[in-house]
């Protein structure tokens, strides 16, 4: 049998769809290198937090109580959002009693008449309870070390 004198296209070391494929996905690198530097620079941590409401920088299972400053029996030293306070419940007289009420509240926000704590549903029971009693509401801020 004789050899066919036929010439034939030349094969790729590669095939075209993996050139293809290559080259866009190059492409597509490049693009997205260069959209990191032209992007806009991120909101810091801070802004975004108050650009959330109220209810979205809730933790889950949980709850804002704003504690009127003329419930604390003695001023809240600067306190600022996100904070850690306790409350203790004070009783003076013949019979003096203090309880712990509440532990590691979530400072949410504060102004010149309120405080807003992140409460549980036992910590706002704690709260509403000692209130009612007409206990005096200590509070105590947390040290962050």
């Amino acid at each position: 049998m004789l050899p066919v004198l036929t010439f034939t296209p030349k094969r790729w070391l590669f095939g075209r769809r993996r050139l293809v494929l290559a080259v866009g996905g190059a492409g597509l690198l490049v693009l997205s290198i260069l959209s990191t530097l032209v992007a806009l620079p991120s909101r810091s941590a801070d802004e975004g937090t108050a650009r959330r409401s109220l209810a979205q920088r809730l933790s889950m299972s949980t709850w804002a109580l704003a504690v009127p400053l003329s419930w604390l029996a003695a001023p809240l030293a600067e306190v600022r959002s996100g904070d850690s306070v306790d409350l203790l419940a004070v009783r003076s007289g013949d019979r003096p009693l203090a309880v712990a009420i509440a532990a590691d509240l979530r400072v949410m926000g504060a102004d010149e008449r309120s405080v807003v704590f992140e409460v549980d549903e036992e910590s706002a029971t704690a709260i509403a309870t000692a209130r009612a009693s007409g206990l005096l509401i200590v509070p105590l801020l947390r040290s962050t070390h």
